[in-house]
């Protein structure tokens, strides 16, 4: 996949030129050009799809998954109202936006991580001598010596990768909505997730609307560049609403899924007559919602994996305090009541 300050590139250049009038086969021509490896191999696959009149987006989906699925949705988005310019732009500001808050969040549990490694290597490193010297002892229900000390490592390498595993999986919707839905009922990660989600879905959907597509297009094409499994699984109640002539604030209110704030404010600009312009202001609150919420999640992940070091580290302490302190002193003590010489 694209790393993301390709994408954050690409999305600049694309969108300047666009904006400044250069035709669409030229923009991928040069593009191509000027890039190299696999990000090349992407781009000559655009630039010849482009070149025979397929959307961009099309062309986006046939690269193997090369670009994000939230990317490609709002590059159709854009195609589809005729902004595509500004929808790069923007999406170039999207994912900058979320570069820093990513960057800010393993900034702040950087240095407890490291702390959460060391002592996991001391605690391995523990195990391996207590076997050394003899000592007939288990920690975690793992027998002390060489054989304990890589059953140690590998368990926690396997927990880490795990814990990677299903982080990705809950993202891109591997199990459904269910888990996500779970996900957004946490206080502080739940309003992110709900955050970011609608901030692209009131963005797309501002842009829709302005363009003057059907309504029904317009908010199948948000509800997707929502990139929330849960939210995603209201698309069939909310557009079969919007079939039989409800407006959007009903159609979204009918599914029982969106947040009332949301479908309130939805009503307001309806009534209001400026749809657009009060989504537009509606997806940058939800965006600054997200970053501060964000925030909050980092100082929660640091006092967590704090704790956890913590935690390790006493419970060696008091292991070692028992085992190696005080059970001797209870085993000399019971010798020599047993009055054995």
């Amino acid at each position: 996949m694209i790393s993301t300050r390709s994408l954050i590139n690409l999305s600049h250049r694309v969108g300047t030129a666009l904006r400044s009038g250069v035709d669409a086969r030229r923009v991928w021509e040069m593009e191509t050009r000027h890039s190299s490896g696999p990000l090349r191999e992407r781009l000559e696959i655009i630039r010849q799809k482009v070149a025979t009149g397929e959307p961009v987006a099309d062309a986006m989906r046939q690269t193997g998954g090369y670009f994000p699925p939230m990317f490609v949705q709002m590059v159709e988005v854009g195609e589809a109202t005729g902004k595509l310019d500004e929808v790069l732009l923007r999406l170039a500001e999207h994912y900058e936006h979320q570069q820093q808050m990513k960057r800010a969040f393993w900034f702040g549990i950087a240095w407890p991580m490291v702390e959460l490694v060391f002592a996991v290597a001391v605690i391995g490193l523990l195990i391996l001598i207590l076997g050394m010297i003899g000592a007939d002892a288990r920690i975690f229900g793992i027998p002390v010596g060489a054989t304990g000390s890589i059953l140690w490592f590998l368990g926690c390498a396997l927990v880490a990768v795990a814990f990677g595993v299903s982080c990705q999986a809950l993202a891109r919707g591997w199990f459904g909505p269910r888990p996500v839905l779970l996900a957004m009922k946490i206080p502080v990660l739940g309003r992110c997730l709900e955050s970011l989600a609608l901030s692209r879905l009131t963005w797309s959907l501002a842009l829709s609307l302005d363009s003057g597509m059907d309504a029904r297009r317009a908010a199948e094409l948000s509800i997707k560049a929502a990139q929330n499994p849960y939210y995603e699984s209201a698309l069939a109640s909310v557009t079969g609403s919007i079939r039989k002539n409800r407006e959007f604030h009903e159609s979204f209110r009918d599914s029982g899924i969106f947040p009332e704030d949301f479908v309130n404010q939805l009503e307001a600009a309806e009534i209001a007559g400026a749809t657009s312009e009060s989504l537009l202001r509606l997806a940058k609150e939800y965006e600054d919602r997200a970053r501060t919420a964000m925030r909050v999640l980092t100082a929660i992940a640091t006092v967590v994996v704090m704790l956890l070091v913590f935690g390790v580290i006493i419970f060696a302490i008091f292991w070692l305090f028992f085992n190696l302190y005080m059970k001797p002193i209870n085993d000399m003590l019971e010798w020599s009541q047993s009055g054995r010489p």
